[in-house]
């Protein structure tokens, strides 16, 4: 394989990356991809000239990023699609050619990512039906009850069973990416802070790693400690949040009106911090804009300490309930083997057997020097999806106490200086979702020139798809639950 190897925030040239011919080009991914590796990226390094990509790939056994370029004719931007042999490449593939006119030749199933009709020559997508006297066909969406996300589900089904679901989304496009190329210091945090708005810590930490990086600047380890100690309190909020829907879905309402109220505690901890309960204001370049002190430490400790005690004894009562075990238990199940070969990441692998933590295998900021446990369960149902939140729930629990009990010493910022020309960096960051990944490429004077997010539901939209299958449709509402994926970071 030939490759350029870096490491998770290592800033690179542009001009070392291996730009190959596209067969030598499908040679070394085809390698990579055999070998193990994970597709995270697939992109042109300049938006302006699409004939030049890179794909990125990572190897957790060995913490690296391998990135391989290709070069392609101008007038000729094809490529044998590596779909059918590698099923995780199938989305990248999809998006690539929607945004930049590739035809991925022999590609299994080209379908639009966010753009309805951008792949087929502005035709309208037509879906995937079954055939059959006694099948039917259920559309749910774009538009939902409530205040839920824009997002269509088509199912098709023989009686109660569910024997396709088809996932259509790209209703909350906002042009993030595009934003970013333009936008200054400030708004360009303020951006990845709406990303998606339950995940403004994880977006925000991986860009800011990235920018940092590309400008050569260390933030000192106090910083990174507070960073950090965010992103738990984000993942505890959000998986308080996860088991609460569970508990409501199934008509446990002492349980879901229990978790909410200790997701409250939780996410006030956050503003005792930076004064917003989701994280926003925060992180800065360079550092953080808020440090810890006497008495919001005893206040957040004080929060915690309840979350702690009452989290168990809810959990003892959700996970010892036979009605809840009745309902999660074998629904909605993705095996190891299923898991793997469409390449999910984060709660949705590791409930399905799948060590993979960006936190752990690519290590960043304070989890460098503070490493969590790594926590997998092997049924890949409702059951792990929910179980695994309650463990990183205390795993994460465990993680804040340790890092206030012992905040290391120093400044908080860190003067930040201009971006270096001409680079590339890869930024990869574990939100509670799963692995988030931006990556940056700046021209010849440092400015911007191509911004890509990969935010964990790009990967793992596809994971309900097959969770679907041959499940009773009732079963929907609960299943959709455990994945709990994002509409707008997935239509960015």
């Amino acid at each position: 394989m030939i490759s350029l190897q870096v490491q998770n925030s290592q800033p690179f040239r542009v001009n070392e990356i291996p730009f190959l011919d596209k067969n030598n080009f499908h040679d070394s991914v085809s390698e990579g991809l055999a070998a193990g590796y994970r597709m995270i990226g697939l992109l042109p390094v300049d938006k302006n000239v699409p004939h030049k990509i890179i794909s990125v790939l990572v190897d957790s056994d060995s913490s690296s990023i391998h990135i391989i370029g290709g070069e392609f004719p101008k007038d000729k931007l094809e490529f044998q699609s590596l779909a059918n042999q590698f099923p995780k490449t199938n989305y990248f593939e999809c998006e690539l050619s929607e945004n930049y006119g590739y035809a991925p030749i022999d590609h299994p199933w080209l379908r639009p990512v966010r753009k309805q009709d951008t792949i087929f020559g502005n035709k309208p997508y037509q879906f995937y039906k079954l055939e059959g006297d006694e099948v039917h066909e259920v559309a749910v969406g774009p538009i939902h009850a409530g205040i839920i996300e824009p997002g269509h589900f088509r199912f098709q089904c023989h009686g109660e069973l569910v024997y396709h679901l088809e996932i259509n989304l790209g209703y909350q496009h906002r042009g993030v990416e595009a934003l970013m190329l333009n936008a200054n210091e400030n708004q360009k945090i303020i951006f990845s802070e709406s990303i998606a708005g339950d995940t403004a810590v994880g977006h925000t930490y991986a860009h800011c790693n990235a920018i940092e990086s590309l400008a050569n600047t260390q933030i000192s380890l106090r910083a990174q400690v507070i960073r950090s100690i965010a992103e738990e309190l984000e993942r505890i909020a959000m998986h308080l949040s996860g088991l609460s829907g569970l508990a409501n879905d199934i008509g446990l309402a002492i349980a879901a009106s229990s978790y909410g109220r200790l997701r409250t505690l939780v996410i006030n901890s956050l503003a005792e911090l930076c004064g917003s309960r989701f994280g926003r204001g925060l992180f800065i370049y360079g550092g953080v804009r808020f440090d810890f002190n006497d008495e919001n430490i005893r206040r957040i400790i004080s929060n915690l300490g309840i979350v702690r005690k009452d989290v168990t004894a809810i959990n003892k009562f959700l996970f010892s309930s036979t009605g809840a075990l009745g309902r999660f238990e074998n629904t909605g199940t993705v095996t190891k083997d299923m898991a793997e070969q469409i390449g999910l990441v984060g709660v949705a692998a590791r409930s399905s057997g799948i060590e993979s933590d960006t936190r752990i295998h690519f290590p960043y900021g304070a989890y460098r020097y503070f490493p969590v446990s790594l926590i997998t369960l092997p049924s890949g149902d409702v059951f792990a999806r929910a179980r695994l939140r309650a463990l990183e729930i205390d795993e994460s629990l465990r993680f804040i106490f340790e890092q206030i009990e012992n905040l290391p010493g120093g400044e908080i910022k860190t003067e930040f200086g201009s971006t270096a020309p001409g680079s590339v960096v890869i930024s990869i960051v574990e939100g509670w979702r799963g692995e988030i990944v931006h990556t940056a490429i700046t021209d010849e004077i440092g400015n911007i020139e191509q911004y890509k997010i990969k935010d964990p539901s790009f990967n793992n939209w596809y994971g309900m798809n097959l969770a679907l299958r041959k499940t009773a449709i009732s079963d929907f509402p609960v299943i959709n639950k455990s994945f709990d994926l994002s509409y707008a970071g997935h239509d960015l």
